[in-house]
């Protein structure tokens, strides 16, 4: 058994018994000592939804290790954007930092004293601003011999961060316009396709047209010219690609549930904080659009057809 695990872990759960049970079984391997419970209000038009809900709040409710439990429970939906903002605000005003798990996000052991080590290693390090837990590009990295590596890109399948970070966070990506202007993803991506599509997302969730708060916090990385750092092996299997009732995840995408893989300690630290430019572009296509996908959207863009 697992000593108690001190990094207090928020959980981020909804309408899905099954995976918030089976995150709780994890998470009873680790005992995490402080777990903070979000969960999100059933949806009125929703038929059947609020038994869900009440199911998975029963599931929270049966937490047995020794620990401290503080929840939030919605009585009101108040949707993936709003929803998960609020959570976070709430679990900051509490802790300085901390891990946040989805009810979707199945993590390996391993991820959890990965995520410790490094909040506590980068506590003071105010360019870093992430710590990701999943890595859908791990063929491109696991020959690296370091155990992580640094990139723009935010990985929210399982994650990490501090209250330092978390309060630079802009909502509704203030100053986009002249991001966007002076082309400042131009030192990230070089495909000029893949700028465009990250500045359409960009203006999609200030539009609130994409009811997402993970670009939201991206592009709040990228303005704040923060740094993320990402596991060389994916240490989280998201479960909620292709399902039907996920929000942005509904179509099956094997290659984005990849099983979680762990990772050998003591970690080895790289030796420069620096983003690689070569792995910047595959882990576009490999998280955002493939070559393929993004040549097809570029082109019905300029057609005017989306």
């Amino acid at each position: 058994m697992f000593p108690s695990f001190l990094t207090p872990v928020l959980l981020l759960v909804f309408n899905r018994p099954d995976q918030t049970e089976a995150l709780i079984a994890t998470l009873r391997g680790i005992r995490p000592a402080r777990v903070y419970v979000h969960a999100d209000g059933a949806r009125a038009h929703v038929s059947g939804e609020s038994e869900k809900v009440a199911a998975v709040r029963e599931i929270i409710e049966q937490i047995d290790w020794p620990c401290a439990v503080e929840t939030l429970y919605r009585n009101e939906n108040k949707g993936l954007r709003a929803g998960v903002f609020g959570a976070l605000e709430w679990f900051f005003e509490q802790e300085e930092q901390g891990i946040i798990l989805e009810d979707d996000c199945l993590p390996d052991t391993t991820f959890f004293p990965f995520c410790a080590e490094l909040l506590e290693r980068y506590a003071e390090n105010h360019e870093v601003m992430h710590i990701g837990g999943s890595n859908v590009a791990e063929k491109q990295t696991r020959h690296l011999p370091e155990s992580y590596f640094f990139t723009k890109f935010s990985f929210v399948w399982g994650w990490a961060t501090w209250r330092r970070a978390w309060q630079k966070m802009r909502l509704d990506l203030d100053g986009l316009a002249a991001f966007e202007a002076a082309d400042s993803l131009a030192n990230t991506l070089q495909n000029p396709m893949a700028r465009a599509y990250l500045y359409d997302k960009f203006r999609a969730t200030q539009s609130k047209q994409n009811n997402s708060w993970a670009y939201a916090w991206f592009y709040s990385i990228l303005i704040n010219k923060g740094l993320c750092i990402v596991p060389t092996r994916n240490l989280v299997q998201n479960t909620g690609i292709g399902d039907p009732n996920a929000t942005h995840t509904q179509k099956a995408d094997p290659r984005a549930a990849m099983r979680a893989g762990s990772l050998t300690f003591p970690l080895q630290h790289p030796t420069h904080q620096a983003v690689m430019p070569s792995l910047e572009q595959p882990l576009f296509y490999a998280a955002q659009k493939s070559r393929i996908r993004l040549t097809l959207w570029f082109l019905l863009l300029k057609l005017g057809l989306r």
